[in-house]
């Protein structure tokens, strides 16, 4: 009788557990269709029926926002939701060296907002002997693109050979240094070294045409090959003294200047040889 009693019992207790694992597959495959019926639900609501009221594009004048919005996938008919953003914005800033920023703003669920931040010319880059212009410019990162828009009068860094840093690289070595003498020569202190050119082709120097009265510099300073906030007082020292001797009544007529001295920056002075009365 125990054994008979025990038996209907342990039936029992398996025929409870067959239900509740029914109930439990039950209520999981309810709830997988209800997920999969929202997700369904959802995308539908992400898509693209009119790019010019539901992406928002923030543009330049360099590359232009349908230009920008088509490398996105943003057109007719797309899913936001199968976008991959990151990458797609990864391979813009690749391709388009002008762009020196790109904010993609989701605002759920089937608008997107794209700011484009431009890259500012502030050099224009050529090769030495070149009189053409390549078109080639550098912002204050050193990252070289294309633009001719407004840069005639920007100054020159020039190369060595051509063809020169490519678009879409970064200026290294004595060229970097050139861009941070120009920056330097645009401080407040320091405008009327204006600069016109300035030539790196020599290994230990740069040669530098200023715009006051077509005099040449030749210059170098501490860290001119690898410029950092550190290494920008040894030149400003320079220029500063040089501005100085300028100003002063030696330096009146002199055409060509020397701060090549890397052991003393003070040491900055006029080849008499070349001075005009």
């Amino acid at each position: 009788m125990k054994k008979n009693k025990m038996e209907r019992q342990s039936g029992g207790h398996g025929a409870l557990l067959i239900v509740a694992f029914v109930l439990i597959a039950a209520a999981a495959g309810a709830a997988a269709f209800a997920y999969t019926t929202l997700r369904d639900v959802c995308r539908e609501q992400c898509v693209i029926n009119d790019v010019s009221m539901q992406v928002d594009i923030h543009d330049g004048k360099l590359v232009k926002g349908d230009v920008v919005a088509d490398a996105l996938g943003l057109r007719n008919g797309a899913n936001l939701a199968e976008i991959d953003f990151s990458k797609r914005r990864s391979d813009v800033l690749a391709r388009y060296p002008a762009i020196r920023d790109l904010v993609i703003t989701r605002h759920l669920p089937d608008r997107v907002e794209i700011s484009i931040e431009e890259r500012k010319p502030v050099v224009r880059m050529n090769i030495r002997g070149h009189k053409g212009d390549t078109g080639r410019v550098a912002d204050t990162d050193g990252v070289v693109f294309q633009c001719r828009r407004g840069t005639g009068l920007l100054p020159i860094i020039r190369e060595e050979q051509a063809p020169g840093t490519a678009v879409g690289k970064a200026l290294k070595g004595r060229a970097l240094g050139a861009l941070r003498l120009v920056e330097a020569c645009r401080e407040p202190e320091l405008q009327e070294l204006a600069v016109l050119e300035v030539d790196v082709s020599k290994p230990d120097y740069l040669t530098v045409t200023m715009g006051r009265d077509y005099s040449t510099l030749k210059i170098a300073w501490n860290g001119m090959e690898n410029p950092t906030e550190a290494t920008r007082k040894d030149l400003v020292q320079r220029l500063t003294k040089l501005r100085d001797a300028i100003r002063s009544e030696m330096g009146i007529g002199a055409k060509v200047w020397n701060a090549r001295d890397l052991e003393n920056p003070n040491y900055v002075y006029a080849d008499t040889k070349e001075i005009i009365r």
